[in-house]
């Protein structure tokens, strides 16, 4: 009996570690998306303050992306030669302090610029933090850990952009948010350094020792890690895919479109992140658990098929929300909550078919590239594109180009990933070895 309640113990202790790690690694990787929220929510005022128009803001979520193209990377790096923790506390909590600078800047240059070095921070905290959480989590629970991670980050970000908001009734409004903002990053820091355990790379697979020991030197030379990943098939068309996907504009011109488009004040318009929040939260809790479920009945192709579907109807939503042209805004926040609802798929399912296909030494380089250089560059592109869109054609016209339009190619052309997906996730189960508990045999993994 005493046995029961020892293993009972060390089990929930177990649970508990695992799950305030997973708490810390939710608020670091929040940082960056709080920030983006904040931006929609404040830009109005921002814009009122500065004489500015729609494509400034373009511009600012553009540069705020397209340093992460070139930052990210060399976060990772530090990562893997010194302390994870000290490196992610650094990245996603005291750079906070670049963003009271931005919020304390004179004009629309200096507070790009600040704004460009903070986010240049906030670029590493995803790759790092997704690379952890692979470590506590073996790839049946991935799907579900990720849901909660970023069903996590939708809380904080649901919660913050409509208090934000209300900051509307200030003159200097936007300039408080920001530091605010910063203050909270610093915050999130110091919890990081001082609570946040550091697993060591690859902990959810168990590896030969000499095996594991060569891939870890191959993973600290950035020229081989990423020649390796590219010639996985699976990624190359991952990259593709993400180059190719306007979903993340959406919330970044949500609020601007209903002040320009609908005639709303900010603080009414800035309501509909709430709704957004909770929807991408049970998109991303419901769907975790969805992918697993699928992932488990269907390991060759379910999480290909769950991201089709989720873009496809993310599609057909948004522009349902797009056309029509009531002015409630009881409209919006129901249309909202079913955007982010499907919104909330894409982590879910995207995050763990990379961790299937990559070994874990290579997983922090493979976000690095996938999340912070190719899918920033794809949002820094889009931001820019939809922002001078919308001085010329409008908001709304240029959402449909970029949101409607591009997701439903590449909702289709997703499908090219069912083959390649297939092999390539079995290469890396099959390279795994597993001691058996009971013969002490090794042994494959579960399916994945």
């Amino acid at each position: 009996m005493a046995l029961d309640v020892s293993t009972s113990r060390t089990l929930t202790a177990g649970r508990r570690t695992r799950g305030k790690n997973l708490s810390l690694l939710t608020a670091s990787t929040a940082m960056d998306n709080a920030e983006n929220s904040i931006t929609t929510v404040l830009f109005p005022l921002m814009r009122e303050a500065l004489g500015l128009s729609s494509s400034a803001l373009g511009v600012i979520v553009a540069v705020s992306k397209a340093v992460g193209i070139f930052a990210a990377v060399p976060w990772v790096f530090l990562a893997k030669r010194f302390s994870r923790r000290a490196v992610l506390a650094t990245c996603s909590g005291f750079w906070g302090v670049w963003v009271i600078l931005a919020g304390l800047s004179s004009s629309f240059t200096q507070f790009v610029i600040l704004y460009g070095i903070a986010a240049a921070g906030f670029a590493g905290a995803g790759p790092i933090a997704l690379e952890i959480m692979g470590d506590l989590y073996d790839d049946r629970r991935r799907g579900r850990a990720t849901g909660m991670l970023y069903g996590g980050v939708a809380i904080i970000t649901g919660v913050s952009a409509p208090l934000f908001g209300q900051l509307s009734g200030f003159d200097d409004g936007w300039r408080y948010g920001y530091v605010l903002s910063g203050c909270m990053c610093i915050l999130i820091g110091v919890l990081v350094v001082v609570f946040l355990d550091d697993t060591r790379p690859g902990g959810g697979e168990n590896r030969a020792g000499d095996a594991a020991v060569k891939a870890e030197e191959k993973a600290q030379n950035v020229v081989a890690g990423v020649r390796e990943l590219l010639h996985i098939k699976t990624f190359r068309y991952i990259l593709v895919q993400r180059l190719f996907s306007g979903q993340n504009v959406i919330m970044s011109f949500g609020v601007v479109f209903l002040v320009e488009e609908r005639g709303f004040s900010t603080a009414t318009a800035a309501i509909v992140a709430t709704p957004f929040a909770i929807g991408y939260l049970l998109g991303t809790v419901v769907g975790g658990r969805l992918n697993d479920a699928v992932h488990r009945r269907w390991p060759a192709s379910g999480r290909v098929m769950m991201l089709q579907a989720s873009q496809l109807a993310f599609a057909a939503t948004v522009f349902v929300e797009l056309q029509m042209p009531t002015s409630s805004i009881g409209f919006f926040v129901a249309i909202f909550a079913v955007v982010g609802f499907l919104q909330g798929q894409v982590p879910v399912v995207n995050r763990p078919l990379i961790m299937a296909v990559v070994r874990p030494e290579q997983r922090a380089l493979a976000f690095a590239v996938s999340l912070s250089t190719v899918e920033a560059l794809a949002y820094a592109g889009y931001a820019l594109l939809v922002g001078y869109l919308g001085d010329a054609i409008g908001l709304q016209g240029a959402l449909l180009l970029v949101t409607v339009a591009l997701t439903v190619v590449n909702g289709l052309c997703s499908g090219l990933l069912y083959r390649p997906y297939a092999r390539d996730s079995a290469a890396v189960r099959d390279s795994q070895v597993v001691p058996s508990s009971d013969e002490g045999e090794p042994s494959k993994p579960d399916a994945q």
